[in-house]
């Protein structure tokens, strides 16, 4: 088999570095076959066959959450009792995303969520207001479900603890994060949705100051 080092592959497959290591990432049995030489990973010239389709797959799926992101943006902007319209106008510090590894069902991406606000809360509570507004959905190319949230940690000191923090916790998961921006509008695509049962809930231990008084009931 015929091998390429990154930069030849990135030529070749038309692709940056993130994208190509973003398919490995989701593609595990390919990612196996590539290897290292001399601490350098060298990438089968036969696996450029598959960026077309990888590329492809990711500009129509990053469109279509545009446009989904969008039209719920407009919706909820709207309607400003809307509990999406509410809490966009608070500050957040953070937005996740967590694809366990595991599959996991709805009810146990819920006490996934519950159990890390109560870790949160539990270590820097004492230290600063936390508050975590989180969405669970179903993944699109496998069975069991996923999570997208949002985070608040009032003091800004705490920020890189606090993201280590979340990484440990979910050290055999896969974790994005990026700073919050209002205007990505990714308070509105965890909400995508719709907030149905044990599909989301606003934890918190400051709410009431910050006069949230909305309560996840269930369907």
């Amino acid at each position: 088999m015929k091998y390429e080092n990154l930069k030849e592959f990135i030529v070749t497959t038309k692709s940056s570095k993130s994208t190509i290591y973003r398919f490995y990432r989701k593609n595990e049995d390919l990612f196996i076959e590539t290897k290292l030489k001399n601490n350098k990973r060298m990438f089968p010239c036969d696996h450029a066959r598959y960026f077309d389709s990888e590329i492809m797959h990711d500009e129509n799926k990053l469109l279509r959450q545009q446009n989904s992101s969008m039209k719920n943006l407009i919706n909820c902007l709207m309607d400003r009792k809307s509990l999406p319209s509410m809490l966009w106008a608070f500050d957040w510090s953070f937005f996740y995303t967590v694809a366990y590894k595991a599959e996991r069902n709805k009810i146990s991406c819920f006490k996934q969520m519950n159990g890390l606000y109560e870790h949160l809360n539990d270590k820097y509570g004492s230290s600063t207001a936390i508050r975590l507004f989180f969405s669970t959905e179903a993944f699109d190319n496998r069975k069991g479900y996923h999570n997208h949230f949002v985070l608040h940690i009032a003091n800004k000191k705490l920020h890189v603890e606090v993201m280590e923090e979340i990484r440990t916790y979910f050290s055999y998961d896969r974790v994005e994060a990026a700073p919050y921006d209002k205007y990505q509008a990714g308070l509105f695509y965890s909400a995508k949705g719709g907030l149905v049962g044990e599909d989301w809930d606003i934890l918190g231990n400051n709410l009431k100051q910050d006069g949230i008084d909305y309560a996840n009931k269930g369907n």
